[in-house]
């Protein structure tokens, strides 16, 4: 009997211990590096952008790091979590692909028939150069994939019709 008991409370006493483990990985996960303030000074001119994208804020008119430091610095505190998330969204966001449109019945399969999503695509008219150029729409295409807006770009030489 007292075996059954000791057993009995050791199961509950086990239980105990690995929920209180899965809770503080989760809380090292998320609380304590979540919480933490960053100083904005140790990090690099590239982490700094990043952040600011993500505030949503322009940084084109300021070429020096210490210029770009201020604004994250005037745009509100830094926090460990944020600069985690930052940098994630921008692994993320490298790896976004636009699709090249073969032609017509694949333009058409992917955006009109499907529905599913919404779509930003670039006509390029008949031996043309694009309106907007690669570099530009490269930051546009991540820009707006935050937002799950999918991208595609239709050559239109590349379909006889």
């Amino acid at each position: 009997m007292w075996l059954k008991l000791f057993f009995l409370l050791l199961y509950f006493l086990v239980l105990f211990v690995l929920a209180r483990f899965f809770e503080a990985i989760v809380w090292y996960e998320t609380g304590i590096f979540a919480t933490q303030l960053v100083d904005p000074v140790a990090l690099s001119f590239r982490k700094l952008k990043t952040i600011l994208e993500c505030r949503g804020l322009g940084y084109s008119g300021l070429p020096e790091k210490k210029d770009v430091r201020e604004l994250v610095e005037k745009s509100g505190d830094l926090m460990e979590g944020e600069l985690y998330s930052a940098l994630k969204e921008e692994e993320a966001s490298e790896s976004v692909s636009s699709t090249n449109f073969s032609g017509e019945m694949h333009f058409y399969e992917l955006v009109e028939d499907t529905k599913d999503g919404i779509w930003l695509v670039q006509v390029i008219a008949n031996d043309r150069s694009p309106l907007v150029g690669k570099i530009h729409w490269e930051k546009m295409v991540k820009k707006v994939s935050r937002f799950g807006i999918r991208t595609g770009t239709f050559n239109c030489s590349s379909d006889p019709r």
